[in-house]
């Protein structure tokens, strides 16, 4: 594979190591020994692929959030000059209402969720025009309206790529996946006082000293190292919720990004219905102002303080999955122009006679063309 950093135009960001790991997965060709010549003061860490006809690079965040995200996109602009297509890959946090466990969310706009102001009486956001994010360029946002239009297709192929790359993961027990819900106001707390820590741990106030885990009052900081079936959680109220079919679904909407991990029910719940958001991240707010983004992750957990890693490794995998089918739909530019675009053209240069079969404007010379 050609070590030229001018041929790549797409690249793929993962904050995770598991989210890496799929995408290596995913890729059909990977070219370890490919001597990356980075421009000097890159310290990303770069691993070069193809998916399809599409060569494309893979780059490791060192860790997670908005400030490595955008350091992270800022420097790759260093070396890969010719970047067309951005896709922010991994694993999610997802809105029930809206989502299933494993299903794919791809971003049509990002909401910052953690911009604002810190007042007594609470936070409150920035909602003006300028302290929003803004949109992707017109050839991203037409891309992700296409991809949108062709979903049913698109799930179709994503499911043959994912049946294509599990058995090669090396997950196991992958029937074994619930897809359990609690209540909103259902805690994960002890159950018992005698189990609760009563607040008492270092890094907690002494107004906490003496409580006690009690459902939407207070949850102690053990509580969290603890799995559903240790603190006994009710299954009986449990949300089993059955898979619409096996195969998982795509979901285009706006994805909520900040720097904390959400694990409250009750503020996933908030943001959720006040932004209309279906996801939520923690990189994307870095990355979308800074190059031509598509936000494409798996659901691993539903924000709540019942989350775990259970559906992290097949998330990942299933984004993996994702971006194959996302990538086979992108036309490779050649000479500035995309490639749909070059198709059934014809221009004299030397007149303004013209014979061209698609509708999409165009730049030839000085001269400008509308169909």
């Amino acid at each position: 594979m050609s070590s030229n950093l001018d041929d790549c135009e797409i690249c793929i960001i993962c904050a995770l190591p598991i989210e890496a790991r799929a995408i290596l997965a995913a890729f059909e060709v990977n070219d370890e020994k490919v001597d990356l010549k980075k421009a000097q003061g890159d310290k990303n860490s770069y691993m070069m692929g193809k998916i399809g006809s599409h060569k494309v690079v893979l780059v490791s965040m060192p860790g997670m959030g908005k400030v490595a995200a955008a350091a992270t996109a800022t420097t790759l602009q260093q070396s890969f000059k010719k970047i067309k297509l951005a896709l922010l890959v991994g694993i999610c946090g997802g809105v029930p209402e809206k989502v299933r466990l494993g299903d794919v969310i791809i971003g049509k706009q990002v909401v910052q969720y953690d911009f604002g102001r810190q007042y007594e009486t609470g936070f409150e956001r920035k909602t003006n025009p300028e302290d929003s994010l803004g949109r992707q360029p017109p050839e991203i946002r037409a891309f992700v309206s296409k991809l949108e239009s062709n979903k049913e297709n698109l799930q179709e192929k994503l499911s043959e790529h994912l049946a294509a790359i599990l058995p090669t993961s090396g997950i196991e027990n992958i029937k074994s996946l619930k897809d359990d819900l609690y209540p909103a106001d259902y805690w994960h707390i002890h159950r018992s006082s005698k189990d609760c820590q009563n607040g008492s741990t270092p890094s907690e106030t002494s107004e906490d000293a003496n409580k006690q885990c009690q459902d939407n009052v207070y949850a102690c900081e053990s509580a969290r190292d603890y799995t559903c079936e240790e603190l006994k959680c009710d299954t009986e109220i449990l949300d089993h919720r059955m898979r619409r079919r096996e195969k998982p679904l795509m979901h285009f909407g706006s994805i909520a990004s900040g720097d904390k991990v959400i694990r409250s029910a009750t503020v996933r719940d908030e943001i959720a219905k006040k932004d209309n958001i279906i996801a939520f991240d923690m990189e994307a707010a870095g990355v979308w102002e800074y190059l031509p983004c598509v936000f494409i992750k798996s659901v691993c957990d539903y924000a709540d303080s019942h989350k775990n890693k259970k559906w992290q490794e097949y998330a990942a995998i299933v984004a993996a999955a994702s971006v194959k089918a996302v990538v086979a739909q992108w036309n490779t530019t050649k000479g500035g122009l995309p490639e749909y675009q070059i198709k059934n053209q014809w221009i004299n240069n030397d007149s303004t006679k013209v014979m061209f079969q698609t509708d999409h404007v165009i730049n030839h010379g000085t001269q400008h063309f509308q169909f």
